[in-house]
């Protein structure tokens, strides 16, 4: 005989399907939107920065009507590049977006990674590739996004983002934003829906303009005006300011509306987690705790003095870590000590006080952990194609920290390190489906392409290339000539 059900359990069963009941013309509402694209809304602003200046950076060609080109004057900060309005649809179209890294720096777009991107890509597809270098100097997230959004127009296949490093460029304020009030301007899982966006629009909330995160978002100037470009420009970076968790949500808020909007315009998304200089790249600037007693602070200072003028690695050790007690987050105590440590083959302990170095460079030109960590976590979220170039480079580091074996400054890879990062990327998008693979052996035939390309070049463009670095180390440090209007010069 059967046994009956429990009525507790039939009780459930009955609550579980009337919710379920309950959902489906949710679930067709959410279908038959998506299915329309409905509704359509504009670009949200930004609530963090006015954006207002920005210009396009593609113009029509005066010499020909069907050639798309990066305007003359943004060639200051750009490289030249140009495409067909019109694109073949035998054709793959990928535009480049990101920084001086994504450009090529310190040499140029003709051995960055966006280049043996695209000689892989034909090479393997074998089809009409074009890769567009839309890199800019200097540029921070919240203008990459404003490219990003012009060239969806421009028929793209693909769209690769390297960004991080340069969030803390231009001066901005961000007072008055509250840290708790992140979640209201992320756009999470919730406002991915449809129909919640359907619902917003009827009640007059579009999410186009969402209310500033800050008392007054910072006017931006239509071009680059980076705090270094100036004399006396390292003076402006104050251990603090501006508050590391605005910038780190603007980066968020930013990387989460290129995602959203790849994905409204059907175009894949590629993006890369920066790689920075951690063994061989020195905070660029560090200061003292401030608000430290006088006594504490003389007790520091001795300390501090002790391990930089110690001739023992062990002395030098122990000053430095009595110092460090006083002051965790000095950013030269930090790298000295994981240098003494990579010395002494404690290689785990170096790389996390090397890492805590580069997190507290008061001028962070380089990203901060939580700024490539977001890159990961919000590829994760939105199930993007990312391309980790730190965990590329560490693999093939000594002792797995990042230096000048691959990185010729604090940031750039070097040309072989362009080429590594270009054919992981071109693996990654096919491992990811986003492209077909036609020719099988196309990695055993790279290693003599790149050499026949960089054969191409000529010696000419390696020394330009040095003589940029050689200028791009003085930037670093502080020492450019413009003075700053109004200012007067050498104060």
């Amino acid at each position: 005989m059967k046994k009956k059900q429990p009525s507790s359990a039939r009780a459930w069963t009955f609550r579980l399907l009337a919710v379920l009941l309950g959902l489906l013309p949710f679930l067709a509402s959410e279908m038959l939107l998506r299915a329309l694209d409905l509704p359509r809304r504009p670009p949200a602003a930004d609530p963090f920065v006015d954006l207002g200046n920005l210009k396009r950076l593609f113009e029509p060609d005066p010499n020909d009507a069907t050639l798309l080109r990066i305007a003359p004057e943004r060639l200051n900060l750009f490289r030249p590049a140009q495409f067909r309005r019109d694109k073949s649809p035998e054709a793959i179209r990928v535009f480049a977006l990101g920084g001086s890294t994504t450009q090529g720096e310190p040499y140029s777009t003709e051995t960055a990674f966006p280049a043996w991107f695209e000689l892989c890509l034909r090479n393997a597809t074998q089809r009409d590739v074009e890769v567009v270098n839309c890199g800019g100097l200097s540029y921070a997230s919240y203008r990459v996004l404003a490219i990003l959004r012009e060239v969806l127009n421009y028929q793209p296949d693909l769209i690769v983002v390297y960004t991080g490093h340069n969030e803390y460029l231009e001066r901005r304020s961000y007072a008055g934003y509250d840290p708790e009030s992140a979640g209201s301007y992320a756009m999470g899982r919730l406002s991915q829906l449809r129909v919640v966006q359907l619902a917003k629009l009827w009640i007059g909330k579009d999410g186009s303009r969402p209310p500033p995160a800050v008392e007054s978002p910072t006017k931006l100037a239509a071009e680059v005006d980076a705090l270094l470009d100036y004399q006396g420009g390292l003076e402006d970076y104050v251990r603090g300011d501006p508050p590391h968790a605005a910038v780190r949500d603007h980066f968020r808020w930013n990387i989460q509306q290129m995602a959203d909007e790849c994905r409204r315009a059907s175009v894949p998304l590629v993006m890369v987690r920066p790689v920075s200089n951690l063994l061989d790249c020195p905070p660029f600037k560090f200061t003292e705790k401030p608000g430290l007693d006088a006594s504490v602070l003389a007790e520091f200072r001795s300390a501090w003095q002790t391990a930089r003028d110690a001739e023992d690695a062990a002395q030098a050790k122990l000053a430095a870590e009595r110092a460090l007690e006083i002051d965790p987050e000095h950013a030269g105590l930090n790298y000295m000590l994981g240098r003494l440590h990579f010395a002494a083959g404690d290689y785990e302990q170096a790389h996390s006080y090397l890492l805590k170095a580069k997190d507290n460079d008061v001028c962070p030109l380089r990203a901060y952990s939580d700024i490539a960590e977001a890159v990961s976590d919000l590829a994760k979220r939105y199930q993007l194609t990312c391309v980790d170039a730190e965990e590329l480079f560490q693999e093939r580091s000594r002792h797995g920290i990042v230096g000048d074996q691959w990185l010729v400054d604090h940031i750039h890879p070097s040309v072989e390190g362009h080429q590594l990062l270009g054919m992981k990327i071109a693996e990654q998008c096919f491992a990811s489906g986003l492209l077909a693979v036609q020719n099988q052996v196309w990695e055993k035939q790279m290693e003599s392409q790149f050499r026949e390309r960089l054969a191409e070049l000529g010696e000419d463009y390696f020394h330009r290339g040095k003589q940029r670095l050689e200028g791009l180390m003085l930037w670093t440090q502080g020492r450019a000539r413009k003075v700053r209007p109004g200012a007067v010069p050498g104060n």
